[in-house]
Parts: structure tokens; sequence; C-alpha cells
């Protein structure tokens, strides 16, 4: 048990310091987290070393130390090959007959926790996106609305953001299907039976899943009013493929079938503006082709792609 214990601590990330930051003990659980070995790192300063960077002033930390002779924060430093990790850190100030001072010692525990830091770091950066999208909806939709209906289609563009959030919290965040974004967008609508898709499986960033969701939205909103889904006979086809060199992007292409005569309007409809600012605030401003034909309205526009998600992958990584 003993033995079982001292090899838990060589190979655990601790290490011990002086007060004033000197490295006295090095464990080789340390050298795996931070890449410096004993001789590299016994006698520095551990803040200078690992260019530590604090929640707060490390003086107000140090004051907490000595007071309660335990501090706990998460912590950004840099490895020996220079790539910043972030740690949780918990020091424990360990003096002389139990008397806890300067001239005590540190034993520092540090968890990576890098990973986790740069989920919660990008979700929340997706979220202030996903609430700049809202007021601008917001901002755009109420100009224009004078009645109960205009605000039952905000409140309806407020559903899709909801549906785009609910795609990417099932796949955690990381991507979206082009054939589900679609589908889940004619069902808000309970249209499924009206909509002919054609298309390879195609994934989507963040981004993209948003600003596909609501161009979808607003498409099917319009072809409702004035399309071919204004009439029972009427229906939408929708297919996308790869384009560029590399297959980075996607271009999808709405085109409606049997619906009354179309005409393109004296001026830009509310519609197609709404499209086009969530396309580029999402997407870069990549180019909107609305095209009015004489069997209905064709729509193309296009957006990067994502690699297949590598939880998706075969064995083969295929």
């Amino acid at each position: 048990m003993e033995r079982a214990f001292i090899d838990y601590l060589r190979e655990a990330p601790v290490f011990i310091r002086l007060f004033s930051g000197r490295i006295t003990y090095w464990t080789e659980g340390a050298e795996a987290l931070y890449g410096f070995d004993w001789n590299e790192a016994v006698g520095e300063n551990a803040h200078a070393l690992l260019k530590t960077g604090f929640p707060e002033p490390l003086e107000r930390i140090e004051q907490k130390l000595l007071k309660e002779s335990c501090w706990q924060g998460l912590l950004s430093r840099c490895r020996k090959d220079g790539k910043t990790i972030w740690v949780e850190s918990r020091w424990r100030l360990k003096g002389e007959d139990g008397e806890a001072d300067e001239g005590s010692v540190v034993i520092e525990t540090n968890t990576d926790v890098t990973q986790r830091e740069m989920l919660l770091r990008e979700l929340n950066h997706r979220v202030k996106n996903t609430i700049d999208v809202i007021r601008g909806l917001a901002r755009i939709s109420l100009k224009s609305c004078h009645d109960t209906e205009e605000f039952r289609e905000f409140e309806r563009r407020l559903i899709a953001v909801a549906q785009s959030h609910d795609m990417l919290v099932a796949n955690r965040w990381d991507f979206g299907e082009i054939r589900e974004i679609v589908t889940g967008a004619a069902q808000v609508f309970h249209m499924t039976d009206r909509f002919v898709l054609s298309g390879d499986k195609v994934f989507l960033n963040p981004s993209s899943v948003l600003a596909y969701t609501l161009a979808m939205h607003e498409l099917i909103t319009n072809s409702i009013k004035y399309g071919a889904l204004s009439v029972p006979d009427g229906h939408v086809e929708v297919s996308w493929q790869l384009v560029g060199e590399d297959g980075s992007r996607i271009q999808l292409t709405w085109r409606e079938r049997g619906g009354p005569p179309v005409h393109a309007p004296q001026s830009t409809g509310f519609g197609t503006r709404l499209i086009q600012s969530i396309l580029d605030a999402e997407l870069g401003g990549a180019p909107l082709n609305m095209r009015f034909e004489p069997d209905g309205l064709v729509c193309e526009f296009d957006g990067p792609t994502q690699k297949a998600p590598e939880m998706l992958k075969n064995p083969d990584g295929v």
C-alpha cells in the first residue's frame, strides 16, 4: 500500500516550491504536464518558468494563501513546447510545526482542464453570436411589425434559432447536417411532404447551422405567402452539392415548382433582405442569388462545410 502511494505521488502532477516561487521538488507527473524535466525545473521560479497567468493579482492570491493556508483557482500556463494550457491549481501552504508563513513551502497540485476551458469559451462565443442574431432579428422584424400575425412571424424566427441550438446541443455544439436542417425547418410548418430533397450527407459548422436554419425558415415563410407552398399542388425541390477545388463549400439550391406565376419585385422584399443579412452575419457575406423563373422562385447560396466529426467516423477514419 505504501509503495502504491509513493508511486501515485511520483506520477501525480504535483510540485513543491517556496512561497517566493522557487521550485524545490518536481514529480514525473509535473514533467508530463509541463514538459520540463527535473533539472530544468528545480531551482527556477515557477511563475516565470511556466509564464503563469493569474485570475487576479498574485499579491492578492498570496494574501489569501497566508490567511487560509490554501488557495484554488484556474491558471493559464505555458508548456516547454510553447503550448498554452489551462490548469485547475490547488495550493497548500505547509510550514514547520504547522505554522504557515512566507518561509513555508507551497505544494501545488495541478489538473489539466484545457479542453474543458476551450469548450466553455467556444460555447460562450457562440451564445454571444446567437444573442446578436436574435437582437438583429428583433430589430429588423419589429420595424415591419404592424399586427399580431407579423409578431407571430417573429416568434417563429425565434423558434428557428432554438431549433438550430437543439441540433447543436445534440451534436455537442460541434456540427449540423444539411438534410436535418432542411427537414427540421419543413417540420415546423408541417410541410415535409411538400419537399423533395437531394444531396449527399454534408456537415456544417455551428455558424452555418444557424444561417441555413434561418434562411430555410424565411424561404418557407415567403413560399407559403406567395409561392409554391401557397397552393395545394405546389412543392419545393432543395438540392445541394459540394463546390470548390477541395469541396470545402456547399452550394444549396431552392427551386419552387407548381406554384402561381412569379414576377421579380420592383424592390427587394423584407424576406430577401433578412436572408442576406443572415448570410452577411454568419457566413461572411455569402452572395444570395434569387431568380424569378417561369416555374417559380430559384434561390442559391453557399457556405463553408465541416469535415465529418470524429464521433461519426468508422475505425478506418472514413
